[in-house]
């Protein structure tokens, strides 16, 4: 027999979100969101009592525990409609603050390969979030997860820099790779060179926008993997990565001990 369920919002096997595949009370207030399903494994010597507990399409979801707190991670795939997709289902779970943890490409000379960077906002060139908001709408981090993860970079070391990124729907042309006879953003980089805009990438101006709108909390900590001005990519950055997550573990901490999210 054929089976319906409701069109607007569905869940699966009548309590799981659609396509995340977990249920209300599986995963932890806060969480962190790599795009690699990959890396959400990868993390998991960092947590104790760490276990995946759905694994869908692009979506990869584990708990566990830091310093004994819960905190989850979810990839969320590449680009601004897969990143929508995971931060509503989170949000529909009772997420309450969302890290996005990446990597990406800087556009200032003197940001090397293998530094952070900590994006205190985006400029909205990705497009899914013109659903949500009118494009002068900011996509701003929070105030408070820009500051932990500041102390967090400050506490283990690492070298950061803080300040604008730009969110692209396109990985070669939207940001100035060409790979055909016309390029109509042949001119992106130089543009938010200009402006002091530091990296691009595709996801993170959706988490921002969305979580303001929905009165989450969201920031985002980024690897620099390539440089687009020195035209230098990292081949090897898995050791970058483990720090990335790092920072973002003790910013976690310290947010949960200053009782920043109620």
């Amino acid at each position: 027999m054929t089976r319906f369920i409701q069109a607007d919002f569905p869940l699966y096997e009548g309590t799981k979100v659609p396509h995340l595949r977990i249920s209300e009370g599986e995963t932890a207030p806060y969480v962190l969101l790599p795009g690699d399903p990959g890396r959400v494994e990868l993390i998991r010597d960092l947590f104790s009592n760490y276990k995946i507990i759905s694994s869908n399409r692009e979506f990869k979801v584990g708990t566990g525990e830091f310093n004994g707190n819960p905190v989850s991670v979810c990839s969320t795939g590449i680009g601004g409609p897969s990143t929508e997709i995971a931060v509503l289902e989170l949000l529909r779970l009772k997420a309450k603050c969302l890290l996005r943890i990446g990597g990406t490409a800087a556009i200032q000379e003197g940001i090397d390969c293998g530094d952070m960077i900590i994006n205190t906002g985006s400029v909205r060139l990705g497009g899914t979030t013109n659903h949500y908001a009118r494009p002068e709408f900011p996509a701003l981090a929070n105030h408070y997860v820009v500051q932990a993860l500041i102390e967090a970079c400050e506490d283990l070391g690492y070298r950061y820099h803080l300040g604008i990124g730009a969110t692209t729907s396109s990985f070669y042309h939207g940001q100035g790779r060409d790979v055909s006879p016309y390029n109509y953003s042949a001119s992106i980089i130089e543009e938010m060179k200009a402006l002091g805009v530091l990296n691009l990438e595709m996801e993170s101006e959706t988490l921002l926008t969305i979580a303001s709108v929905m009165g989450a909390y969201a920031g985002t900590l980024l690897v620099v993997h390539a440089n687009r001005i020195t035209n230098q990519w990292l081949v090897d950055y898995e050791e970058s990565q483990m720090k990335l997550c790092k920072v973002a573990l003790h910013a976690v901490d310290k947010l949960i001990t200053r009782g920043v999210v109620s």
